[in-house]
């Protein structure tokens, strides 16, 4: 572990945004809150360097998701790179969750004859794979590639309780070194909750 530091709450159902001027006051939060604690990331997607930026960092949306962002998670052709992050979540007692989407945002600069390929897996401490998918992309193409997956099974996370949550993104690229690709950030779509 390298010391990374990042705490996030996740607002779910509530807006970050207020108005500046309201005719009513805001209703109750009635929705839970789920706490996401950025514990690790490894890989050489994600290596650190101790003259730049932690590699990642996260952030949460109006809408209660959470993504995380990467620096200089980028590779040529031929080539590979991973990074795996190790996340705690907390969800409030009586509630469970399942996470219904994972996002990734790339750019991709691939000649004629190359092709780009991501590689996403998401999944609790202890549990088989929540989310697993790849995704494949054909040059010629130059700009932003976006990507989804989603499970095929719905995968609520152990009731009351804490779990670690997993999450692996392999890119890798076949063509020339002038063809590259980069992992720009992953979003954990906001999550659904029920009652244990």
């Amino acid at each position: 572990m390298f010391g990374l530091k990042i705490i996030v709450m996740a607002l779910v159902g509530t807006s970050l945004l207020v108005p500046a001027a309201s005719a009513s006051p805001l209703p109750p939060r009635t929705q839970p809150q789920l706490t996401v604690k950025l514990l690790n990331a490894n890989g050489s997607g994600c290596r650190r360097s101790a003259t730049t930026k932690p590699p990642v960092d996260a952030l949460v949306l109006p809408s209660g998701a959470v993504t995380v962002r990467y620096r200089g998670f980028s590779v040529s052709g031929n080539d590979y790179k991973s990074c795996v992050l190790f996340v705690s979540v907390a969800a409030p007692a009586g509630w469970t969750y399942l996470i219904p989407s994972v996002a990734n945002q790339a750019t991709v600069t691939l000649d004629g004859a190359a092709t780009a390929t991501l590689s996403t897996a998401m999944w609790f401490t202890g549990i088989e794979w929540t989310v697993i998918g790849t995704r494949k992309v054909a040059g010629p193409r130059t700009g932003t590639w976006n990507t989804s997956v989603v499970p095929h099974q719905a995968a609520w996370a152990p009731c009351g309780t804490s779990v670690n949550l997993s999450i692996a993104e392999t890119m890798r690229v076949a063509g020339g070194s002038a063809s590259t690709a980069g992992l720009v950030a992953t979003t954990f779509g906001s999550p659904k909750w029920r009652r244990c």
